[in-house]
């Protein structure tokens, strides 16, 4: 063994001591979240569902985005300015902004994000949100290419962008991330996987740097990005996790600091225990089912209204989800900006009556107890979503439907809805900004986000007349009516309008209730 002087002993002592003592100073801080599904891809033009929109929150930045209290602010844009017809903007963007690669970000990116978003062949879930750039709906449906676009870069730092008309929730828009900036350079290089570990390339506050299947996602701060010393958090790890038991356990184990949603049934058990940890606040979202009107017997409104008028909303939302949500009967939620919902007929009808409406709107359409009507609802395999399909089916039996239960994984859903492979599925809706129109779009004719498929002309056209209103009033009472005539044909099965529920750890700084319930990573910091 080798020996040590008293002199050195001393001297190590020091330094321990030393070391001890500044080693806080630089321990690295760790977040940890959890995620309700495992994305299917963090590309922002083709992500699905609040958690990729979480997760690209932290990685990637449009002109605006969003500050520490949800309002909007510049991004990579520092300045704009907008002309007197009020459909043109100019933006300049910042001296100091570079993607994660070291390559400078120039309008030349805009131009080529915005064209990418409305290019028909990406797809674009959002891109019907945005018809009111000029040339964006002809664009979008591959009647005019996409150079049409109105959105130009006179030079490396000016964009100018032109809309059809006056837009005021312009800047929200340009806030949402879908709106986000993406790297042509490693589009380019690596196509469809251009957005894993390796390949990205990012321009926000953290970078992609691990990616385990089912497991874990890893992102780690991006030193290139512009306000890199005003971001706290080392590394953000997200946990994506199905059950919500689950999560619950993790976060009293100290194993996750931010809870993305709970169990309602442990409600009671929360507030009694952690109410301090418990974040609610409104969320402009929807839950409902999609119905298949591509198909037989879907395509008979009278089917579909009897599915509709046969659910108990109010016991669900109550009985099962502890007044944790509002029941649906439309399609935008109240909370909307701006915007009052039409009373809905059905609404204010008892239960019985509902259910005996529709056992005869049933029997109208040639269905009997000899005959009954049977489909497969899919759903997936969230414990809530589980009990929700169940108590669906059970109210559905007592009208003589028949509904199996088939459940499958989130990532399978979404690629079911999009090839309309299903009788009737489950599916939610989260508005990548504060305007009517995007919960309206899913379900007028031609809309990426319309899985139903139906195509009412009365209804198209009063979503055009919406679109050609200057007046802010006049264009709400439009888009009132349009939703009271779109939900008299019964494309969907809304059932309630969500709530974001967050569970909240003692050690997280800077969190706030705000509506989505989501703060980006860049604001918060952690007690050490």
């Amino acid at each position: 063994m080798i020996g040590f002087s008293k002199a050195a002993k001393a001297l190590m002592g020091a330094l321990a001591v030393i070391f001890a003592c500044i080693a806080p100073a630089y321990a690295e801080k760790i977040l940890n979240r959890s995620t309700s599904n495992e994305p299917s891809t963090l590309d922002p033009h083709l992500a699905l569902g609040n958690s990729s929109s979480v997760i690209i929150d932290d990685l990637f930045v449009g002109l605006m985005t969003t500050d520490a209290s949800g309002q909007v602010a510049y991004g990579v844009a520092k300045s704009h300015t907008l002309d007197e017809s009020g459909r043109i903007y100019t933006f300049t963007l910042r001296d100091d902004v570079v993607w994660s690669d070291g390559k400078p970000i120039t309008s030349a990116d805009v131009v080529y994000s915005l064209h990418r978003l409305m290019a028909p062949e990406t797809a674009a879930r959002y891109a019907g949100n945005l018809y009111f750039l000029k040339n964006g709906r002809a664009v979008n449906t591959g009647q005019a290419p996409v150079e049409t676009l109105g959105v130009t870069a006179p030079d490396a730092k000016t964009v100018v962008i032109e809309l059809e008309k006056p837009v005021p929730f312009f800047l929200k828009v340009l806030a949402g991330n879908a709106l986000a900036l993406v790297p042509q350079q490693s589009i380019e290089a690596h196509g469809n996987s251009w957005a894993r570990p390796g390949n990205i390339v990012v321009n926000g506050a953290y970078d992609l740097t691990g990616w385990t299947p089912g497991t874990k996602i890893t992102l780690t701060k991006n030193d290139k990005y512009w306000d890199a010393s005003r971001v706290s958090i080392d590394e953000v790890r997200y946990f994506p996790t199905q059950d919500l038991g689950t999560v619950i356990k993790q976060f009293r184990a100290n194993e996750i600091d931010i809870a993305l949603g709970f169990p309602p049934e442990q409600y009671p058990f929360l507030q009694k225990n952690y109410a301090k940890q418990i974040n609610i606040s409104p969320n402009l979202g929807l839950f409902y089912w999609v119905l298949n009107t591509q198909k037989a017997p879907f395509d008979d409104v009278r089917v579909r209204k009897a599915l509709y008028i046969s659910i108990d909303r109010d016991a669900i939302a109550e009985k099962l989800l502890r007044g944790l949500v509002d029941p649906a009967w439309g399609v935008v939620p109240p909370a909307s900006e701006n915007y009052t919902p039409p009373s809905f007929p059905d609404a204010s009808v008892p239960f019985a009556k509902r259910q005996a409406e529709a056992r005869a709107l049933l029997a109208e359409a040639g269905y009997s107890a000899k005959n009954p009507l049977k489909f497969k609802l899919r759903y997936d395999v969230k414990e809530e979503v589980r009990q929700i399909s169940v108590a669906m089916a059970a109210m559905w039996r007592q009208v003589g439907v028949e509904a199996e239960l088939i459940s499958s994984d989130f990532r399978a859903i979404t690629n079911d809805v999009r090839k309309g492979d299903f009788d009737v599925i489950r599916y939610q809706w989260y508005a990548p900004y504060d305007d009517p129109t995007t919960f309206l779009n899913l379900v007028v004719g031609g809309s990426r986000t319309n899985f139903s498929k139906i195509n009412y002309a009365p209804y198209n056209e009063l979503l055009v007349k919406a679109e050609r209103e200057a007046d802010p009033a006049e264009r709400a009472k439009i888009l009132q009516q349009a939703e009271a005539v779109i939900m008299d044909q019964y494309p969907i099965i809304p059932i309630y309008f969500p709530k974001a529920k967050r569970m909240i750890s003692d050690r997280v700084i800077g969190w706030k209730n705000i509506p989505d319930g989501n703060i980006p990573t860049q604001y918060l910091d952690l007690k050490q």
